[in-house]
């Protein structure tokens, strides 16, 4: 483990035995659209988002070929923070490189990864300098941050960069009105609380609970936040919020520490597939006589295979390629001088599974989840370079 790493576990670990075990975390995101008020405050992209959907859910309809039957190439930067154990980020990049080329596009990709966690939110900000030096035709880039938000705030301002489509989140950005990027694209963070929430609602009918978040982001905050709110007049109390950035001793720490001040716990509820993972581990070490659910977020690979252990109870899961899917889609449309037909936001299905879904189900489900990613490696589908710090396996 790195110096920086170690620090960081440290700082960490004393703010939550000095807290008590709690690190607050603000409700809901400030300065945000809902898609609900999106659409809203702009009636004309309900029709839009109808539309773009039905693309995203059907076959590819390519572009037509130019002359002499060249594909049009598209130099396309990504940053993202892929250096976790969802296998979220880099299945998005197999369905959008797979996609585009069913539409007829050739991508240049530049791919940069890091880890989650707020130590890599500079490494973040720095490549994104060395790729607007590169002037791609397209950015995708994230936003958790308020660094995050600051620099893209400065490449909207600009006017003439790169086309930007931000990954991960489905809620616009109130003080960029008029000047939004090409697309958000993401799963609604808000509805997948609500999802896992009415669940838990549902198989309990008191008790006390945990919330495991990520960094103090926004992603931590939309998650958290509408799930405390889906809870409120049920029997079920959320007795402590972690914030772990992500490190697994800190999750250790945080569940271990739970576990010895309420015995009446019932539920770990882990805003990230890395914490619910780790979580799962230690109370099967510490605690295996406990029933005590753990649920995940994504519905990626790696939960689904603990689910189907028993490790985890629930989780929400994504129709993941589908971001991927909608992201070719729109450089397509953008491409073809139909950006006008681009959506301002799209954001995937996502549907609550459990322990005791059936296995044929599961099945299923990732089948039309990972309609792309899932598949075998075609011809002509060479890996994605990673310009960064390695791309996951």
């Amino acid at each position: 483990m790195s110096r920086r790493i170690h620090t960081m576990v440290r700082l960490l670990l004393a703010a939550l035995l000095a807290g008590g075990g709690a690190m607050a975390v603000a409700q809901v995101p400030a300065g945000y659209w809902t898609i609900e008020d999106y659409l809203q405050r702009h009636p004309e992209q309900a029709a839009l988002t109808e539309a773009f959907t039905r693309r995203v859910r059907g076959p590819a309809l390519p572009l037509a070929e130019r002359e002499g039957g060249s594909r049009p190439r598209v130099q396309v930067a990504v940053i993202y923070p892929g250096l976790q154990s969802s296998g979220y980020w880099r299945r998005n990049l197999v369905a959008f490189r797979k996609r585009a080329r069913e539409l007829g596009l050739e991508l240049d990709l530049q791919v940069f990864f890091s880890g989650p966690d707020s130590g890599d939110v500079q490494l973040q900000a720095d490549q994104l300098r060395e790729v607007l030096l590169q002037d791609p035709d397209y950015l995708v880039y994230t936003l958790d941050t308020d660094l995050h938000r600051e620099l893209i705030d400065r490449i909207l301002a600009r006017g003439d960069g790169p086309r930007l489509i931000l990954q991960n989140i489905t809620t616009p950005v109130r003080a960029w009105e008029g000047r939004q990027p090409l697309i958000y694209v993401g799963f609604d963070h808000a509805q997948g609380s609500r999802i896992l929430a009415k669940h838990l609602r549902g198989i309990l009918p008191g008790g006390d609970l945990v919330i495991l978040y990520g960094t103090d982001g926004y992603v931590s905050r939309a998650r958290g936040g509408a799930f405390l709110k889906a809870l409120e007049g049920s029997g079920l109390r959320i007795r402590e919020g972690y914030v772990t950035d992500f490190l697994a001793p800190v999750v250790r720490r945080a569940t271990r520490d739970a576990l010895a001040r309420y015995p009446q716990l019932k539920a770990v509820i882990a805003c990230a597939t890395d914490m619910a993972l780790t979580a799962a581990g230690m109370l099967q070490e510490a605690a295996p006589e406990r029933e005590i659910l753990v649920t995940g977020w994504g519905g990626g690979s790696e939960e689904l295979a603990a689910l189907e252990a028993g490790r985890l109870a629930a989780t929400v899961m994504r129709m993941n390629d589908d971001a991927g899917v909608a992201m070719a889609e729109a450089v397509a449309l953008d491409v073809a001088g139909k950006g006008d037909q681009v959506p301002t936001v799209y954001a995937g299905d996502m549907v609550l599974v459990t322990r005791q879904t059936p296995v044929q189900v599961l099945r299923g489900l990732e089948a039309r989840a990972f309609r792309y990613s899932g598949r075998d490696t075609e011809a002509g589908s060479a890996p994605i370079p990673d310009a960064g710090k390695g791309i996951p396996q």
